[in-house]
Order: structure tokens, then sequence, then C-alpha cells
């Protein structure tokens, strides 16, 4: 039964990965875009940000864990989940570049896994639970 439910989250978080993949082609598409067009790179930033965020609780609600609770209560946890990992990513980076010395490169790296597992458990084990 363990490895059933093992072999379940692995589905979901590759489904996660997918999902983070697009999320991050439409995000920085639309950035770009913007910015060719002569929108303010901060503004351009926002909106782009903004739209990725609603792609990819869509994506992750409907594909990842086809969850049919309703977006009212939903879409507040999903963006506290990612506010969370966001936090966990910055400290983890703060801490590989001034305590331990780790090339900022290299932990960029680090607190981008940091933040993918994170906002994989959040989203699985809190926003999407159910």
């Amino acid at each position: 039964m363990r490895d059933n439910q093992q072999a379940h989250t692995y589905v979901y978080f590759y489904k996660y990965l997918l999902v983070g993949v697009i999320n991050t082609i439409v995000g920085y598409g639309i950035i770009f875009l913007l910015m060719y067009i002569g929108v303010l790179p901060e503004v351009s930033n926002i909106i782009g940000y903004t739209v990725g965020i609603s792609v990819s609780y869509l994506l992750n609600k409907t594909y990842t864990f086809k969850s049919k609770t309703h977006p009212k209560k939903e879409f507040p946890k999903f963006v506290f989940s990612l506010l969370i990992a966001y936090g966990l990513n910055f400290l983890t980076l703060i801490l590989c570049i001034r305590a331990f010395n780790i090339n900022p490169y290299i932990s960029q790296i680090l607190s981008g896994g940091v933040y993918t597992v994170s906002g994989f458990l959040f989203s699985k084990y809190f926003a999407f639970r159910g």
C-alpha cells in the first residue's frame, strides 16, 4: 500500500514539474513580450507573474491534483503556499551565500530546488488537499 502512495506522489510531482515548465514559459513569454512592446520591466514583471500564478493555479487544480474544491477557498491557499515556498527559497539563498559561502549561482539552483519541493508539498497537502 505504501509503495502505491509513493508512486502516486511521484506522479503528482512530475505533473507539478510539467506545469511549472509551462507556467515559466507563459510567464516569461508575457514579461518579455510586454517589455518588447515598450512596457516598463517592473510592470511587465507584475503582469507576467500575475498571469503565471493564475495559469499555475488552473493547471495544478485541473491537471495535477484534479481538485473539485471551489476556487474561492482554494486560490488563497495556493497563493499563500507559493508565498511560503518563496520565503523558504529566499531564506535558503541567503543561508547558502552568506552563512555557507556557496557560489551564488549554485545557491540559486539549491534555493530553486527548495522552492519547487516546498511549493509542491504545500500545494498537495494544503492548497489542494482533499
